[in-house]
């Protein structure tokens, strides 16, 4: 059962289904329960994902580098969708906005780093990603709960299957960008 409109609100179903590694080899399609959001956090009903090389390696050796699964986790950080609810802090896309989602999580404690590039922040983790335990579980699910820092809006007219290329075209544009001529 999907999300479904209460008296004007729309309400959550309590499970969703998921795509989550349990070892080498062991990878699982199963209901998981739909986390309420933090007030910070947005719903984001998920439309396409695009599958990682990391996906691939924790479904097939259990590991991506050194990033061992020692738990189940659901896959997925290439993900694109709708918001379902807004951020109840007012802050992020409004519901009904198309979004893509940006992967990572600045670490803990004031170590500077660029705004705009939270990957340089010491301790920075990724959605989807097996390099801390307990392990960052990723959004390739029907329902994912995400901070609302982590939402870029989509320009009007672009869909959301070739948005979800947004996510590994921009790794490559910045690969491309850093090594120069």
């Amino acid at each position: 059962m999907g999300a479904v409109m209460m008296g004007g609100v729309t309400a959550l179903p309590a499970t969703a289904a998921a795509v989550v590694a349990h070892a080498a080899g062991d990878l699982r399609i199963e209901d998981i329960p739909v986390a309420a959001p933090k007030p910070d956090e947005a719903v984001i009903e998920v439309a396409f994902g695009g599958i990682c090389g990391s996906d691939l390696h924790y479904w097939l050796h259990g590991a991506a580098g050194e990033s061992v699964l020692k738990a189940p986790m659901i896959l997925g950080h290439e993900i694109v969708g709708t918001v379902l609810l807004a951020a109840a802090d007012g802050t992020g896309p409004a519901a009904g906005s198309r979004v893509a989602v940006h992967p990572a999580t600045p670490g803990p404690g004031a170590a500077p780093y660029p705004e705009d590039r939270p990957n340089l922040s010491p301790g920075c983790t990724y959605l989807g990603s097996a390099a801390r335990v307990p392990h960052t579980d990723g959004a390739f699910s029907r329902y994912a709960a995400l901070p609302a820092r982590m939402l870029r809006t989509l320009p009007a007219g672009l869909e959301l299957r070739t948005a979800a290329l947004v996510e590994p075209a921009s790794v490559a544009w910045h690969a491309v960008s850093r090594a120069g001529t």
